[in-house]
C-alpha cells in the first residue's frame, strides 16, 4: 500500500514543482514548449553589461544545451514524445532590468548588506513560441531567474522542452537569509 501511495504522489507531481526554492507566486499551463535549436539569451537595456552577468547568462546557456535532466516520471518522459515533437519552439529569453534600476555587477550585489539585497525577478514564458522575458531589479535578481529558467526544462531525444507552458514566475526571498540549519545535537 506504502509504495502504491509513493507511486500516485510521484505521479502527481508536476515538473513546475521541480523549481526549488518554490517561488512565491507561479502559473502553469498545459501546453508543451521546446527550445528551438537556435535558442538565444539575449541582454535588452543593460549596457555596458557586468562581466559576471554575461557569465551567468552564459552558463546558462550551456546548461540548457548540455544537460541531459529527463523528467522526474516513470518513463522519464518518454510518453510525451508526440507532444513534444509537435510543440512550438521558443527563440528568445530577453533578459533586462527594470527602468529604475541601477547596473551593477552580481559580485557588487552580493556583498551589500543582507537587508538591502534585492532578488526579486519576473519571468514569463508564454506557450505560443514567441519571446520569453525575464525582468529583475538587480543582476542579482537576474542570476536568481536564469536559474529559475533551467530548471523548468527536460531532456528527451537531444530536444529541450517543458509540458506546461505558459508559465509567470514572480518571485524574491522570503527572508533576508536564503538558509537556516538547525543542528539539535548541540542544543
Amino acid at each position: 500500500m506504502f509504495s502504491f501511495v509513493v507511486v500516485a504522489v510521484l505521479l502527481a507531481v508536476t515538473p513546475s514543482l521541480a523549481v526549488w526554492p518554490i517561488p512565491q507566486k507561479y502559473t502553469t499551463g498545459s501546453t508543451a514548449l521546446r527550445l528551438s535549436p537556435s535558442f538565444s539569451i539575449k541582454l535588452s537595456g543593460i549596457n555596458p553589461a557586468p562581466q559576471d552577468l554575461l557569465a551567468a547568462i552564459s552558463r546558462t546557456s550551456d546548461h540548457l544545451r548540455k544537460d541531459k535532466l529527463q523528467a522526474l516520471v516513470p518513463d522519464r518522459g518518454a510518453s510525451s514524445a508526440n507532444a513534444v515533437r509537435a510543440a512550438k519552439a521558443l527563440d528568445t529569453l530577453t533578459v533586462s532590468l527594470t527602468s529604475n534600476a541601477k547596473v551593477r555587477s552580481i559580485a557588487e550585489e552580493a556583498v551589500d548588506d543582507i537587508e538591502s539585497r534585492v532578488e526579486g525577478y519576473e519571468l514569463t514564458i508564454p506557450a505560443n513560441g514567441s519571446g520569453a522575458t525575464l525582468k529583475a531589479n538587480s543582476s542579482l535578481g537576474l542570476l536568481r531567474g536564469l536559474t529559475t529558467f533551467t530548471q523548468l526544462w527536460y531532456n528527451l531525444d537531444e530536444t529541450t522542452y517543458t509540458l506546461e507552458a505558459p508559465f509567470t514566475i514572480v518571485d524574491a526571498p522570503a527572508y533576508p537569509y536564503r538558509g537556516l540549519m538547525l543542528d539539535t545535537a548541540r542544543n
